[in-house]
Order: structure tokens, then sequence, then C-alpha cells
């Protein structure tokens, strides 16, 4: 086999690797095992959207298996793993991924059900991915990456909910890699800025656009799919504490506590002030398509 190239003293082989995707039926979860099957691993699709799933699953043919999975459900996520362990005989890396935007509003005017609905997919349904896939994952060494994304670091008025998912998911990958450090394990952190998937159109289009309009140009032209698809596996290659895209993003990430200290300014801001106001006055339709981040 052909090895990949050294990083951190550690290799990894894709051919034949057996890859568990959860949210892989669009946007980033797709790119990525197409970029796998590619590249000879073996991935398990994991989605709730079984038409986009049968199709891709077509489309791949044989280096890949579709299982219908809802992330908000443990035991839908404990039976779609232990089949796709079966079926693979084990799991080598599971990149937990599946998540949905949620409506544009503000703390004081969000339904709670649709607060805990974000919540409940795009935190514990990576806890219960990730806590399903390690028996697996362990027993062969192998790797886990946790997508989160750049609202993790930054102040995200009238998306609070995404962003405490988000800030949630880096600090449970945290954790988690120190705990598996004894076992062999390696823990990855995914970060994404804007990345023009559907999800991002869908929420764009429902209200986050307002959101968007207060960032600097720079930071709001979205990135393609293939660039986040691309550092994903990479960063299983790589077995990578950390992998992003666009390129600004790790900047942002290492300048978090000075961004931090500007909250009272962006607090006075007629802008933000005028995007609360809006956010909490009018209802905002959840995107809950479970795609990706």
């Amino acid at each position: 086999m052909t090895k990949t190239s050294l990083c951190n003293g550690v290799r990894s082989d894709l051919v034949d690797q057996v890859v568990l995707i959860t949210g892989a039926a669009n946007g980033i979860g797709a790119e990525t095992a197409r970029r796998l099957v590619a590249r000879g691993a073996r991935v398990a699709l994991l989605d709730r959207d079984r038409d986009a799933l049968d199709r891709l699953t077509e489309e791949l043919g044989s280096g890949a298996a579709g299982f219908l999975v809802d992330v908000a459900d443990a035991a839908s996520v404990d039976a779609a793993v232990r089949a796709a362990a079966e079926r693979f005989g084990g799991i080598d890396t599971v990149v937990a991924n599946a998540g949905i935007s949620g409506p544009t509003r503000t703390v004081a005017a969000v339904d709670p059900l649709e607060f805990e609905q974000i919540i409940q997919i795009n935190l514990l349904g990576v806890f219960r991915t990730v806590r399903a896939a390690l028996p697996y994952v362990t027993e062969r060494g192998g790797y886990v990456m946790v997508v989160s994304s750049i609202m993790a670091a930054v102040a995200s008025p009238a998306v609070s909910g995404y962003a405490a998912s988000k800030a949630g998911v880096e600090a449970f990958g945290r954790a988690l890699r120190i705990e598996l450090a004894g076992a062999g394990v390696r823990v990855g952190i995914a970060y994404f800025g804007m990345i023009d998937t559907g999800m991002l159109r869908g929420a764009v289009d429902s209200g986050m656009g307002k959101v968007l309009a207060v960032l600097p140009e720079s930071l709001r032209k979205p990135a393609p799919v293939t660039a986040a698809g691309a550092v994903i596996v990479s960063g299983i290659e790589r077995r990578a504490r950390r992998v992003y895209a666009p390129n600004y993003v790790p900047l942002l990430l290492d300048l978090r506590t000075v961004l931090a200290l500007a909250d009272p300014l962006l607090a006075r801001s007629r802008r933000i002030a005028e995007l609360v106001r809006g956010a909490g006055e009018r209802p905002v339709a959840a995107n809950s398509v479970e795609v990706d981040q």
C-alpha cells in the first residue's frame, strides 16, 4: 500500500480505511465521501435524507454503503453505527458532521423547541455518533473528527443556538482528545467559516443574510465545498488536531481573546442593533435540513 506523508510521526493510509460520516448525503459530507472513495477508502454514509443518501450511494458504488439515521435519536445512531461496522468489518475513522443552522432569532424571540433542536442535532448528535463509534475506533487506534465552526470563537448575535452548539462541539473535541490519548486514538476538530453548501444558502434566504451583512466583505464570500472536503480528507490522512477553511479561519481562532474584547463595541454598533431588532420582531423559519456545517 502507498502511504501518505509523515506528520508528527503518524502515517495514515486511506486505502481500505473505513470512514463513517454523518450528514453524509449533502454538502461537506458528500464532498468528503467522494474524495475518500476516490482515494480507496470505504465509506459508511449516514444521513436522514433518504433520497439524497440513495443517490450518493449509487454514485459511489461498492466503495460506499448508506445507512438511514436520525442523530437526534440515540437508538437510531447506535443501530446505524453497528450496521456500518458489521458491513465493513469495523470502523477506523468517524467524522461527526451532521448539523442544522436553525432560525435567525434573538434569544428572547426564538422558539425554545427550535433552539433545543439545534443542540439536539449539532451537539448531542455529535456525542451520540462518537460514543456509538468509539469502541470500533478505539479497537483500531483510529481517528475522530468533529465538525465545529468559526462561530465557536466569535460573537454571533441572532444565531446563538448554532454558535453555542459549535462551541460545545469544540469543547467536547478538546476533552475527548485528552481522554483518548492513552488509547492511541487521535481527535481532530474542523472549523469552517462560510462554505458554499445548501445549508448556507438556505440559511441566508431564511434570515442569516442579515447576520452576514455585518461582517467585512472578505469574510462574507463563501469558499467552495470542495475546499472543506479537501481539508477533512487531509486531516484524516494526517490525523490532524485542527483543520479549517477558508484560510482566514485560523487567524480568527487565534485572536479569539482579542476579539472578545470588542463585544462592548459590537453591542453599541448601529448595524448590530438593527440586526437584533429585526431578529426579535418577525419569525424566521428554521433550516432543519440535516446536511453539514
